[in-house]
């Protein structure tokens, strides 16, 4: 982060309260718009070409094989929302939010940028209706009944790997914090079911020297942790297993972790991936369940999962949960909610226990 913003950036910031209502409305009505000149530049690596200092429209144009005037028009779009600025001399430059759209930053949003422009996940907020009046996800309807995962393994590796990489950009921000948040040294093992690339299992492990690990997910992700946990001095301690939550999870744990998976599936699928996790525990004393996912606030208090709760409704029949309506979940899987702890937002840490 280091590009100073020009003195004209955000002189008049868009989203205030000091704007009228009905202009605060249209605001919200053009976040659409927003999201899909911000998805612009981060597949162009707009704000990779800006790190060194700021360059023209037709420059940056010449650069990534875009439109010279065209390319003017959304960055334009882009300065009037704070990210990029246009300085006097036509030339564009970094703000504090456009360094969040390059790569090589902590907590980089540039892939999720780019991921939420992929076009079944954009065009599913056309038929939203279809889920309002039905109930039904639309997503799978426009991936010819294939799930996000199995679309995205089967018919769109270059988002696949995008969607991994965005995964990773927030995991590898939000880990350390969650690991620092909640005692995990008082397990032997814990394991990471679904754990992706490893980040929060080696961040925890990285915590607590004396505590060993399983890393559970499919082939793809634990060929690419392997390197990860490597890097981080945690392979030793760690034991990586390739499966699927939807037919079994690995045994031998004292604490079962699941992040950001929850939300992904329905309550019934929700209940067969914690019945295998009750099983997997077999009895072992003090073993817990730790779910690490969105925890919606009550009543009107702003909370971001709130509006992913919809895109997660409409995209692959996926939803975020309320205290409520985890301790059901809980319960309707052979589990007690013990509490909720704070942790990284937006999520918190449910824990649970066998009973």
């Amino acid at each position: 982060m280091t590009n100073e913003p020009s003195p004209m950036a955000l002189a008049n910031p868009p989203f205030s309260d000091e704007r009228p209502d009905q202009e605060q409305v249209l605001l919200m009505l053009a976040g659409k718009w927003v999201s899909g000149v911000l998805h612009v530049a981060a597949r162009l690596g707009i704000a990779d070409l800006l790190a060194e200092g700021p360059r023209t429209a037709d420059d940056l144009a010449a650069a990534t094989g875009a439109h010279g005037r065209t390319l003017y028009r959304f960055l334009r779009a882009a300065a009037a929302v704070g990210v990029f600025a246009e300085r006097p001399d036509g030339r564009f430059e970094l703000t504090p939010r456009a360094e969040y759209l390059r790569s090589d930053v902590p907590g980089s949003l540039r892939n999720l940028a780019y991921f939420y422009g992929e076009t079944t996940v954009w065009n599913c907020w056309g038929h939203v209706m279809d889920t309002v009046r039905t109930g039904e996800a639309v997503g799978p309807k426009l991936r010819g009944g294939k799930t996000w995962f199995q679309y995205l393994e089967q018919d769109a590796p270059e988002f696949a790997e995008v969607f991994h990489r965005s995964m990773t950009a927030l995991n590898d921000a939000r880990a350390p914090r969650i690991a620092d948040s909640f005692d995990f040294g008082r397990f032997p093992v814990v394991a990471d079911i679904g754990g992706g690339q490893g980040q929060l299992l080696s961040a925890i492990l990285r915590r607590h020297p004396s505590v060993r690990g399983i890393l559970y997910d499919i082939p793809t992700a634990i060929k690419g942790a392997r390197e990860l946990l490597e890097r981080e001095g945690v392979s030793e301690r760690t034991h990586c297993e390739e499966g699927s939550f939807f037919e079994s999870v690995p045994s031998g744990a004292d604490a079962y972790v699941l992040k950001a998976i929850m939300h992904d599936w329905s309550d019934a699928e929700c209940e067969g991936i914690l019945r295998r996790v009750h099983q997997a525990m077999n009895g072992r004393p003090g073993a817990r369940l730790l779910i690490i996912d969105g925890v919606l606030p009550e009543l009107n208090e702003w909370h971001y999962s709130k509006l992913m709760d919809i895109a997660m409704l409409v995209n692959d029949k996926g939803a975020e949960r309320t205290a409520t309506e985890w301790q059901r979940l809980l319960e309707a899987s052979g589990f007690e909610l013990v509490t909720i702890h704070p942790t990284a937002p937006p999520h918190g840490i449910v824990e649970g226990r066998p009973v």
